[in-house]
């Protein structure tokens, strides 16, 4: 090993040659933490091309390739290589192997051969303060803020994903490397138009920060849920403690990758003590109404009766009640409209269903109130909403025959709109 190696303190680990041409893979350690970096320089002491480096599958590249070239004459000898330097990152513990690179110099093809590295747990790292990397560790986090650790099934909940950042450092560039994982939830992104720096108490000390993503999460069965972490690769300008000749600040780059962590959830089930019948899932606080667009009309004309609830809560998740017509009164199926509002604080608004009803005969008609349950995580029970009855006055059109369908009610009383009219079930 020359003077030159030793002063990179590298570890020389393959040599491949044919002839004269060395190609040789240096690594700046074989074992290191997970929370380490290792150096990979590939060297080739002729000007070769097409260089293909391997595949990195275990780790993570921070920076490179970075080529360098040095051409030296010493006492009339010219000693020349090329460097692809690379800086890594391990994903995971475990053995892993830097698998062979390939460069071609002549018409031939030169290899390196596979390095084991070693990947162990993350290792206590001595920090110099002054660093600039120890600086980016201690003054960059990623946080998911969690508006609530024990819901009910289906009661939303919000989390806000903040970097936050000293005011002495600078993020310029961020690429999103992990999205979350929201497996048994439901859930929608928050738009964030402009990520506007804001300034906050984050551990005793004043931080800035930008809102980097917003979801609202509806978890859709109980127990304990996990949520994959976000994680970003941020570029910071971390001050060098130097100036230029015109006394402005010298910054250098650091890359650092940040995680928010993994999130626990502990959903709890909805109870079953109470819950009624017509329970369909909604979850929430919710007012049911009953609407027609004719209070009057021929037989044969259609009219809408339109069932909408409105409220606060899982608006999409659940069944709206249905609707329930004499049989004198043709009743298609319903067409469903939506106006729901979804931000932060989860989906307010309406769903509707409009019936098309058609009457055949005479007749004064009701349509029977409709009721609607639901949970209030508020007031932890069920609750029933019932909306108001309707009427239907046919004015023309043909008689109702009780002999022709005696099983079929004509119309109603006004003064007990529930009470048909009896017919008469003897045949001429």
């Amino acid at each position: 090993m020359n003077s030159k190696h030793l002063l990179f303190g590298l570890l020389l680990f393959s040599v491949i040659g044919w002839g004269q041409i060395n190609f040789e893979v240096f690594v700046s350690k074989k074992q290191l933490g997970l929370n380490e970096r290792l150096r990979v320089d590939f060297k080739i002491d002729k000007p070769g091309d097409n260089f293909r480096p391997p595949k990195f599958s275990s780790f993570r590249v921070i920076s490179g390739p970075m080529q360098s070239v040095s051409n030296v004459f010493t006492n009339g000898k010219r000693t020349y290589s090329m460097t692809y330097t690379y800086f890594l990152t391990p994903l995971q513990q475990g053995v892993y192997d830097i698998e062979q690179a390939q460069i071609e110099y002549e018409g031939n093809t030169y290899k390196t051969t596979p390095v084991t590295i070693n990947v162990t747990e993350a290792v206590a790292i001595p920090r110099d303060p002054n660093d600039p990397k120890n600086i980016v560790d201690e003054k960059l986090h990623l946080v998911a803020e969690v508006s609530k650790r024990s819901p009910y099934v289906n009661e939303p909940i919000t989390i806000v994903y903040k970097l936050y950042f000293a005011q002495n450092v600078n993020p310029t560039d961020v690429d999103v490397v992990d999205m979350p994982k929201y497996n048994d939830f439901w859930s929608y992104s928050v738009d964030i138009p402009n990520r506007d720096v804001a300034t906050s108490i984050y551990k005793g000390d004043r931080y800035n920060y930008v809102e980097w993503r917003k979801v609202v999460l509806y978890p859709q069965r109980a127990g304990k849920l996990e949520i994959k972490p976000l994680s970003l690769d941020v570029t910071v300008n971390v001050p060098t403690g130097k100036r230029d000749f015109f006394q402005r600040v010298i910054y250098t780059q650091v890359p650092k990758l940040v995680s928010a962590g993994n999130l626990n959830i502990n959903v709890k089930p909805l109870p079953s003590e109470g819950q009624p019948d017509n329970f369909s899932g909604a979850v929430g606080d919710f007012s049911i109404d009953l609407s027609t667009t004719k209070k009057q009309l021929k037989a044969n004309e259609s009219l809408q009766a339109k069932v909408k609830i409105s409220g606060r809560g899982n608006l999409r998740l659940f069944s709206l009640p249905s609707l329930q017509t004499p049989s004198a009164i043709e009743q298609y199926e319903p067409e469903s409209k939506e106006n729901i509002q979804s931000n932060l604080s989860g989906m307010s608004g309406s769903v509707t269903q409009s019936y098309t009803l058609v009457p055949q005969y005479q007749g004064k008609y009701p349509i029977p109130a409709v009721e609607f349950s639901f949970f209030n995580p508020k007031t932890k029970r069920y609750e029933t909403v019932k909306s108001a009855e309707q009427f239907v006055d046919v004015t023309e059109g043909p008689s109702f025959n009780r002999a022709v369908n005696p099983a079929t009610p004509a119309a109603v009383s006004i003064d007990t709109p529930f009470k048909f009219i009896a017919l008469d079930t003897s045949f001429v």
